[in-house]
């Protein structure tokens, strides 16, 4: 009997030395610690500008080996964005990271996730509390000056005088009421220069387009456009390359996906105010686990990323390159 119990003895030592049997007896490995889990939700999963942050936010997950949810809608909505967020703070998340798509809309179920112990952290667009109430770090573009940039750009390309249109995309949404703004500036130095127009185009290229073709029809001396992102952009490009005016009009647009990219090169664009999402997405990530993990214990309450401007000189260069949005994860 004395030699079976210390066999068994020995059995039960070499088993738990291999962590197959845990000091707590419930069969979790000894010292096993449970990955960090960290919630994400873009503004629109499908747009380039988000995938570009999304490669960004998987690439630091797996430096720091991060159990990373990414969810959103396929279109701009905050009303499905909450529905992500609630269904990934079920999942108790040590950290939520998102893109809101409304300023006020998603802040009560913000401070749920604060009440749940969740750190949260804005990228790109923001929530209206400058007090970090509820969120602890915005990480994004300076669109104000991005605005100034696109302003100063159609001002100089235009000798200074001539009619400008501002078409814009979204009403509220803080990027773009921060360009809007930032170009108003810009046109405000260039007395000879005036905005005849707002358009509004609701972030669809389709009605974008047909905007910049009734402002060509209602302005047909119009000088330059500053299309406030993506789709407002491209559409801006077809409406007046269908209108054969291409080259005759200066037209501003802001991001960098692909489309915007070949209207440059076709010479429909004449310049792209470009921003980091990239950066945003992994530095978000990043800062969330170190802060989680007590590795820091204050983050910067706001952090700017870098901006880059394209133009026909050098949409070729090797450096330009890396500032065109993603349409896919690279494999």
């Amino acid at each position: 009997m004395q030699g079976l119990r210390r066999l068994l003895l020995v059995l039960l030592a070499a088993m738990a030395a291999a962590g197959i049997v845990g000091a707590s007896g419930t069969g979790e490995t000894a010292g096993a610690t449970k990955k960090v889990v960290i919630a994400f939700s873009p503004g629109v999963t499908t747009n380039p500008f988000y995938v570009a942050m999304q490669y960004g936010a998987v690439t630091a997950a797996k430096k720091y080996d991060i159990d990373l949810m990414w969810q959103g809608a396929q279109q701009w909505d905050f009303n499905q964005q909450a529905v992500a967020i609630q269904g990934m703070l079920a999942k108790k998340p040590a950290a939520v990271i998102l893109s809101p798509t409304d300023p006020n809309a998603l802040n009560q179920l913000l401070k749920q996730a604060g009440q749940q112990g969740a750190l949260v952290i804005t990228t790109d667009t923001d929530i209206n509390d400058d007090s970090f109430a509820i969120r602890k770090q915005w990480i994004g573009s300076d669109n104000v000056l991005g605005g100034r940039l696109a302003g100063e750009a159609l001002a100089k390309a235009i000798n200074g005088k001539g009619d400008a249109a501002l078409m814009g995309a979204l009403v509220g949404v803080t990027t773009n009421e921060d360009r809007y703004t930032g170009f108003k500036e810009a046109l405000a130095k260039y007395p000879d220069i005036k905005i005849v127009t707002t358009q509004y185009s609701n972030d669809d290229q389709a009605t974008a387009a047909a905007q910049m073709q009734s402002v060509l029809l209602a302005h047909p001396n119009l000088a330059g456009a500053f299309g406030v992102d993506t789709p407002t952009a491209h559409g801006c490009a077809v409406a007046i390359k269908n209108a054969g005016k291409a080259g005759k009009i200066v037209l501003v647009g802001f991001d960098s996906q692909p489309l915007e990219g070949q209207d440059l090169k076709d010479g429909v664009t004449t310049m792209l105010v470009t921003q980091g999402p990239y950066q945003m997405g992994y530095l978000a990530v990043e800062n969330a686990y170190k802060y989680v993990t007590g590795e820091v214990k204050q983050l910067t309450p706001k952090i700017t990323t870098e901006m880059y401007v394209i133009t026909a000189q050098n949409v070729n260069d090797p450096e330009t390159a890396k500032w065109v949005y993603q349409t896919e994860l690279p494999k």
